[in-house]
């Protein structure tokens, strides 16, 4: 029976492209244009019939159809590498590389370690960094993973884990989303506000009881599994979010978004580095380890901040001094 499979080549640029979040970094890998891999997206898309990034002023952002093509594809990807490189002969005087498959949540990947990828792999020369995404520990025993940035409660006797980081979560929202110069007097200001999900509402049910007020719109809000792209409705003033000071503190440092209200909640999991496999000499693994304890030490300290429990504003230019 005849497959009905888009074309191969707009699958890769489509593979890439999601990968790497950038059209250009797509085209550096596969040795074409931008342009180029734009146009098989686009006749992906059309073959498709469903638009599969939201193209941004400076960035890519997978819709929810992308994201699930994309982890599927993915996959198919990986298993065809792997199979590759059982049977595949080495050419004369190939050496091969030696590889880090590195698996974490989406949302950690887009807004944290996305932006710092080139410094970690330059603390690992020699080492090629494969980074795929995952929300669980089945996804990443599904992709073959050699290490996970997972967030959960560390209850993993059967594997290796080491602590990183806590988060602390707080409601975010864009700067021109309220008039010049008003704040919100508490946390049930956000009653007049639409509230964005990241995967369930559940994220909001629990801040919301933290701070002991109710919202009358808390199941209506739209839900997205894509934490860009709920930081890209929130800067176009579709709604407020729950942010926190690891995956949100890049836009809210730029002024790109605020914290309207100045209450933060200790989250219920953190951050961790999980090793699924024993070999002591597993390449770059102690190397990526130590680098992500040094980076996130660092950033919890430049963002000490947005953890207090007042509102941190947007940038605002110094006036010019009066006479």
């Amino acid at each position: 029976m005849k497959r009905h499979l888009p074309p191969l080549t707009s699958l890769r640029a489509f593979e890439a492209a999601a990968r790497h979040a950038s059209f250009k970094r797509a085209a550096d890998e596969l040795c074409v244009t931008p342009s180029s891999v734009s146009h098989q997206i686009q006749k992906l898309e059309d073959w498709l019939g469903v638009q599969l990034f939201q193209r941004l002023n400076r960035k890519v952002v997978l819709t929810d159809a992308g994201r699930t093509y994309f982890g599927t594809i993915a996959s198919a990807f990986d298993e065809m590498a792997a199979v590759t490189g059982l049977i595949r002969k080495p050419m004369c005087g190939e050496t091969e590389h030696q590889k880090l498959k590195v698996f974490a949540n989406a949302g950690f990947v887009e807004c944290w370690l996305g932006p710092r990828l080139s410094a970690l792999q330059a603390a690992v020369p020699g080492i090629q960094l494969e980074v795929a995404f995952g929300s669980s520990v089945e996804d990443y025993l599904r992709g073959n993973a050699d290490v996970a940035i997972h967030f959960g409660r560390g209850d993993w006797p059967e594997y290796q884990s080491a602590y990183l980081r806590t988060g602390y979560e707080f409601p975010v929202c864009s700067p021109e989303l309220l008039p010049p110069g008003q704040q919100m007097a508490d946390p049930s200001s956000l009653a007049g506000f639409q509230l964005l999900h990241e995967d369930d509402a559940s994220g909001w049910a629990k801040w919301l009881a933290y701070a002991g007020v109710q919202h009358p719109g808390l199941r209506n809000g739209p839900i997205f599994h894509s934490t860009q792209t709920i930081f890209s409705k929130v800067i176009a003033c579709e709604g407020i979010a729950l942010g926190d000071d690891i995956v949100a503190a890049d836009l809210l440092l730029s002024g790109g978004l605020i914290k309207p209200v100045g209450l933060v909640r200790k989250s219920n999991s953190s951050l961790y580095f999980l090793q699924f496999r024993t070999e002591e000499d597993l390449p770059g693994l102690a190397s990526v380890r130590d680098w992500l304890t040094r980076e996130l030490r660092s950033h919890e300290e430049e963002t000490a901040l947005l953890r207090l429990n007042e509102p941190y504003p947007a940038k605002q230019e110094q006036s010019e001094p009066t006479a």
